[in-house]
Protein backbone atom coordinates (compact mmCIF):
# COMPACT_ATOMS: atom_id res chain seq x y z
CA UNK A 1 0.00 0.00 0.00
CA UNK A 2 2.78 2.76 0.81
CA UNK A 3 4.44 1.53 -2.64
CA UNK A 4 1.15 3.07 -3.81
CA UNK A 5 0.65 5.99 -2.10
CA UNK A 6 4.85 6.84 -3.06
CA UNK A 7 4.05 5.76 -6.63
CA UNK A 8 1.36 8.63 -6.95
CA UNK A 9 3.32 10.86 -4.62
CA UNK A 10 5.94 11.16 -7.55
CA UNK A 11 3.74 11.31 -10.13
CA UNK A 12 1.58 13.84 -8.49
CA UNK A 13 4.92 15.70 -8.06
CA UNK A 14 6.44 15.21 -11.72
CA UNK A 15 3.04 16.56 -12.96
CA UNK A 16 3.03 19.65 -11.05
CA UNK A 17 6.50 20.36 -11.88
CA UNK A 18 5.59 20.34 -15.65
CA UNK A 19 2.68 22.47 -15.21
CA UNK A 20 4.29 24.92 -13.21
CA UNK A 21 2.67 27.68 -10.97
CA UNK A 22 0.97 30.77 -12.42
CA UNK A 23 2.00 34.16 -10.80
CA UNK A 24 -0.83 36.87 -10.40
CA UNK A 25 -0.42 40.47 -11.90
CA UNK A 26 0.34 43.14 -9.62
CA UNK A 27 -2.71 44.75 -9.44
CA UNK A 28 -4.25 41.35 -8.36
CA UNK A 29 -5.98 42.47 -5.36
CA UNK A 30 -6.66 45.75 -6.28
CA UNK A 31 -8.83 43.86 -9.17
CA UNK A 32 -10.47 41.60 -6.78
CA UNK A 33 -11.36 44.37 -4.39
CA UNK A 34 -13.02 46.22 -7.03
CA UNK A 35 -14.88 44.04 -8.23
CA UNK A 36 -16.02 43.10 -4.67
CA UNK A 37 -16.93 46.47 -3.77
CA UNK A 38 -18.94 47.03 -7.26
CA UNK A 39 -21.41 44.27 -5.95
CA UNK A 40 -23.43 46.58 -4.11
CA UNK A 41 -24.07 43.87 -0.91
CA UNK A 42 -27.48 44.80 0.85
CA UNK A 43 -27.06 44.23 4.59
CA UNK A 44 -30.67 43.12 6.27
CA UNK A 45 -30.91 44.07 9.95
CA UNK A 46 -31.14 40.87 11.85
CA UNK A 47 -34.76 39.06 11.94
CA UNK A 48 -35.44 36.16 14.26
CA UNK A 49 -36.45 33.30 12.81
CA UNK A 50 -39.42 32.85 14.77
CA UNK A 51 -40.77 36.49 15.25
CA UNK A 52 -42.64 37.94 18.36
CA UNK A 53 -46.02 36.92 17.30
CA UNK A 54 -45.00 33.50 16.22
CA UNK A 55 -43.94 32.69 20.20
CA UNK A 56 -47.10 34.06 21.32
CA UNK A 57 -49.16 32.09 19.35
CA UNK A 58 -47.33 28.70 20.29
CA UNK A 59 -47.05 29.46 24.05
CA UNK A 60 -51.14 29.19 23.84
CA UNK A 61 -51.10 26.79 22.26
CA UNK A 62 -48.58 24.45 24.19
CA UNK A 63 -50.75 26.09 27.49
CA UNK A 64 -54.28 25.46 25.84
CA UNK A 65 -52.63 21.70 25.20
CA UNK A 66 -51.08 21.31 28.52
CA UNK A 67 -54.66 22.18 30.59
CA UNK A 68 -56.94 20.08 28.23
CA UNK A 69 -54.40 17.43 29.23
CA UNK A 70 -54.37 17.98 32.47
CA UNK A 71 -58.13 18.46 32.62
CA UNK A 72 -58.91 15.60 31.05
CA UNK A 73 -57.93 13.08 33.95
CA UNK A 74 -59.03 14.83 37.05
CA UNK A 75 -62.52 15.26 38.28
CA UNK A 76 -61.64 19.54 38.27
CA UNK A 77 -63.19 21.41 36.23
CA UNK A 78 -61.84 25.14 35.74
CA UNK A 79 -66.12 26.64 36.28
CA UNK A 80 -69.47 25.94 35.22
CA UNK A 81 -69.12 27.24 32.28
CA UNK A 82 -66.12 25.25 30.97
CA UNK A 83 -66.59 21.71 31.31
CA UNK A 84 -64.45 18.95 29.52
CA UNK A 85 -66.37 16.08 30.25
CA UNK A 86 -67.25 15.09 26.49
CA UNK A 87 -63.67 14.79 26.24
CA UNK A 88 -64.04 12.29 28.60
CA UNK A 89 -66.65 10.15 26.30
CA UNK A 90 -64.15 10.12 23.37
CA UNK A 91 -62.47 6.76 25.27
CA UNK A 92 -58.39 7.77 24.64
CA UNK A 93 -56.30 4.45 24.30
CA UNK A 94 -54.10 3.81 27.42
CA UNK A 95 -50.31 4.04 26.00
CA UNK A 96 -47.99 3.25 28.37
CA UNK A 97 -44.45 4.41 27.47
CA UNK A 98 -41.43 4.20 29.91
CA UNK A 99 -39.46 7.22 30.11
CA UNK A 100 -36.83 7.01 27.89
CA UNK A 101 -39.43 6.61 24.96
CA UNK A 102 -41.37 9.84 26.00
CA UNK A 103 -38.40 11.93 25.77
CA UNK A 104 -36.88 10.04 22.24
CA UNK A 105 -40.52 10.93 21.00
CA UNK A 106 -40.70 14.39 21.92
CA UNK A 107 -36.85 15.02 21.21
CA UNK A 108 -37.79 13.99 17.55
CA UNK A 109 -40.90 15.66 17.95
CA UNK A 110 -39.24 18.75 18.10
CA UNK A 111 -36.60 18.05 15.62
CA UNK A 112 -39.08 17.48 13.04
CA UNK A 113 -40.84 20.54 13.86
CA UNK A 114 -37.65 22.66 13.49
CA UNK A 115 -36.86 21.83 9.62
CA UNK A 116 -39.55 23.60 8.23
CA UNK A 117 -38.61 27.13 10.21
CA UNK A 118 -34.97 26.15 9.17
CA UNK A 119 -35.38 25.55 5.51
CA UNK A 120 -37.07 28.55 5.57
CA UNK A 121 -34.70 30.61 7.28
CA UNK A 122 -32.11 29.11 4.87
CA UNK A 123 -34.31 29.65 1.45
CA UNK A 124 -34.64 33.57 2.69
CA UNK A 125 -30.96 33.82 3.85
CA UNK A 126 -28.85 32.46 0.50
CA UNK A 127 -31.54 32.57 -1.61
CA UNK A 128 -32.09 28.87 -2.80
Amino acid sequence: MEKQFSREDRLMKKLLNEAGTEKPSAAFKNNIMAKLEARNLVIRPYEPLISKTGWILIAVFVSITMSILFYLHSDISLSNHINFNFMKKLNFPKIEMSRNMQYAIAFVALFFLQIPFLKRFMDREYRL
